[in-house]
């Protein structure tokens, strides 16, 4: 509760500082920003882009892509805010105010006063008249065009300064305080601008729509078309060359005579297959026929090799051979012509006729009719005839086999390098041929996405078109001043608050008691200049009646052969003892008390042997029956005191400076005097103290008006006090009945 009552005291004592502090500096604020701070005006557009919710050729499903939408909005912000888009803005501005201003009246395109200074301004530069000279007014767009083949990025070029270095309203600077935002997760984009020119601010939004539409067609298309040449120019090499490794492979069957390689080689490989069964079995039969043959003519008498050795049986046997071979070859080679099955059956029956008249031949020359082992010579000589047959047809069917496996064997060195050409040329065009359709679903890809953008950039159109404002937006003024309010007040409040923790005043008893550790016995008030000054004396006299109530407490019991002893020291001079001491005595003699007063100025001298050696008062001066002595000894900094004066008397008083700081000496000395008091009570005194220091111990001091009356309840934290204790309460003189009240 003491706390409490302490921050209010401090408040209530700052209370002019910062209620002065805060009007002036909020006054100042308001002046002086009323002159700087012009008015505003802000334009908005709206557009829709279609980048979340609109049709997408390329989605391929209703889903919709988040993160796909996300980096699409991302890019048409960016391509609004991009430095190119806005140098475009900027030549366009500049030129469309150059053109459309009125250097005498303010128009829906630019002030006056802002035209006449970009006017001047261009006017007087070292090229303003070769600009000037680039200036269409019946064409905007031919003044832009003239504006960006006149701009080049050097630092002499007028135009290239307008947007890059600080022209207001043209420049870099200022267009990126173009605000752009997505509203919400919707396909919609928020384009506001603020500037102190409403034609300003309108032209600077509606050629930005414009533009950013431009601009963004101009890079999409720009980057599709350029993958569709190439895609395109891909697809015509590659096909081309496609063609002429088909052409090649073409005209590689042809001089090959191959119509289906693989058919043939299967063809091939069947009849190789069919020709080594045929070889084998014509092998044993051949075999099997010389054995028999050889057996059958050891078993022939000289008859039989008689008619073997005949001229005649020998040209039939030879012809025998000869159909015999024919027959074979043309079985071996079938064919399905009728003219050549014809021919074989003509051949066999030739064969037949030829076999009788060589057995014909054979029975004239048989001598014998057996041979000598038994057998009928008949007999040997048909056998011999019919294996000589089965020889002579084995003999041709294996020539015949043998020349064809000659043939087959050439095949297929013909097949073999075949195969193997036409397989890397078939696996050359097939890898060709999936290029071509990689690229071609590439192309088909590429034209599909500029589709798209063109419907994207259909769908990206203005919703809500910039209005021409007419009425300023309201300014920032009200909150400055709010704010200048507060933090002034905040920053006086910290400042003495920091001021109130590192200073070391004693000031009030609260300060007094936490400095020096010694209890309060009262405060004499300080004289008033200004306010209260005709009530100086008044309250002086009542904190005199209370000093004194406060004092007699103590004077309960006297010391034999002494009067009551009140000492009255302080640390250092000028503290107003001697003030303090006079108010004091005339008070108790007014009311019947002797009082004596000894002072160390003229009663005694803290230099003499007496003074430094003495154990009683009575060494220093002669009692005269008085009730009351009052000692004022010298401050402790000069001279000490000893220790018996200090606990002969019934009171030791430190008076102390409520308007000076407690220093460190003096917190020694105060110590130092604490313990040699011993038992003798020792209490601090404030003089030159505040109103409500000194009302602490006297109470509401005058004048007692009702507002001194509300002052002082709030000051004494008395929120709850009854009204009617409150309003009737009056001036109370201090009377010896407060010491009761002590």
């Amino acid at each position: 509760m003491e706390y409490i009552l302490y921050i209010s005291r401090f408040l209530y004592r700052i209370r002019w500082w910062l209620l002065i502090g805060t009007a002036i500096i909020t006054f100042a604020v308001y002046y002086f920003g009323k002159r700087m701070i012009g008015k505003t005006y802000n334009v908005e557009a709206t557009l829709y882009t279609g980048a979340a919710s609109g049709y997408n050729l390329e989605g391929g499903n209703n889903k919709v892509d988040w993160a796909t939408t996300q980096n699409a909005m991302d890019n048409l912000m960016n391509i609004i805010k991009a430095e190119s888009t806005l140098k475009r803005v900027s030549m366009r501005l500049y030129a469309r105010s150059l053109i459309k201003g009125n250097p005498k009246e303010d128009n829906e395109f630019i002030k006056a006063s802002n035209y006449n200074r970009i006017y001047e301004h261009l006017k007087n530069s070292p090229n303003g008249k070769e600009i000037l000279s680039l200036i269409d007014k019946n064409s905007e767009d031919k003044t832009v065009a003239n504006f960006f083949n006149y701009l080049r990025p050097t630092q002499a070029n007028y135009l290239y300064g307008v947007f890059y270095y600080n022209l207001p309203y043209y420049s870099y600077n200022d267009l990126k305080a173009i605000r752009v935002a997505r509203k919400g997760a919707s396909d919609l984009i928020e384009i506001s601008y603020t500037a102190s020119d409403p034609g300003i601010a309108y032209n600077t939004i509606d050629i930005l729509t414009k533009e950013f539409v431009n601009e963004y067609s101009a890079i999409r298309y720009g980057e599709t078309d350029k993958v569709i040449e190439y895609f395109k120019s891909e697809l015509q090499r590659i096909g081309k060359e496609l063609r002429l490794k088909e052409d090649s492979l073409t005209q590689y069957n042809v001089e090959k005579r191959v119509i289906n390689y693989y058919d043939e080689t299967k063809e091939i490989a069947a009849i190789n297959k069919e020709f080594e069964l045929r070889e084998q079995n014509v092998l044993i039969a051949y075999n099997s026929a010389k054995a028999m043959l050889n057996e059958l003519e050891k078993q022939m008498g000289s008859n039989a090799k008689h008619v073997i050795n005949n001229l005649q049986f020998l040209d039939k046997l030879n012809e025998a051979a000869s159909l015999t071979g024919k027959i074979s070859e043309m079985e071996t080679i079938s064919s399905d012509h009728q003219n050549q099955e014809a021919s074989l059956q003509e051949y066999k029956n030739r064969l037949n006729q030829t076999r009788k008249e060589l057995s014909e031949l054979s029975n004239k020359y048989v001598e014998n009719k057996y041979t000598k082992e038994g057998i009928a010579k008949e007999n040997i000589i048909e056998q011999w005839l019919e294996v000589t047959m089965q020889y002579e047809k084995a003999k041709s069917d294996l020539q015949i086999i043998q020349q064809s496996r000659i043939d087959l064997n050439e095949k297929y060195r013909q097949f073999a390098p075949v195969g193997s050409t036409i397989k890397r040329q078939e696996r050359n065009i097939t890898f060709i041929e999936q290029n071509y359709l990689s690229v071609l679903k590439s192309y088909n890809d590429a034209l599909m996405r500029r589709k798209n953008l063109e419907m994207t950039s259909a769908a990206l159109k203005v919703l809500n078109a910039p209005a021409y404002p007419i009425s300023a937006m309201p300014t920032p003024l009200k909150k400055m001043v709010m704010a200048a309010c507060a933090g002034t007040f905040i920053f006086i409040l910290g400042f003495f608050l920091i001021l109130e923790l590192l200073d070391r005043t004693l000031r009030d008893s609260i300060r007094t008691r936490r400095l020096i550790g010694l209890p309060m016995l009262g405060a004499f008030p300080k004289d008033s200049i200004l306010e209260y000054h005709n009530y100086v004396e008044e309250s002086k006299s009542i904190a005199t009646k209370q000093l004194s109530n406060s004092i007699l407490r103590f004077c309960q019991q006297k010391k034999e052969g002494l009067p009551y002893i009140i000492n009255f020291i302080s640390t250092e001079g000028g503290e107003g003892k001697s003030y303090v001491i006079e108010a004091l005595k005339k008070y108790w003699n007014s009311i019947g008390l002797k009082t004596k007063v000894i002072t160390w100025k003229s009663d005694f001298r803290i230099d003499s042997r007496e003074y430094n050696l003495a154990k009683s008062i009575t060494d220093l001066y002669t009692s005269e029956e008085e009730d009351i002595l009052i000692v004022e000894y010298p401050n402790l900094r000069e001279a000490s005191i000893s220790l018996e004066l200090l606990q002969e008397a019934n009171l030791n008083i430190l008076v102390a400076r409520a308007d000076r700081g407690w220093k460190e000496t003096d917190k020694l000395l105060s110590e130092k005097l604490s313990q040699q008091v011993g038992k003798t009570p020792l209490y601090v005194y404030l003089t030159h103290a505040s109103r409500n220091v000194v009302e602490d111990y006297t109470g509401m001091l005058p004048p007692y008006t009702l507002w001194r009356k509300i002052v002082y309840r709030l000051s004494q934290l008395a929120l709850t006090e009854s009204i009617f204790t409150f309003t009737k309460r009056e001036k109370q003189p201090a009377t010896s009945g407060d010491e009761d009240d002590e």
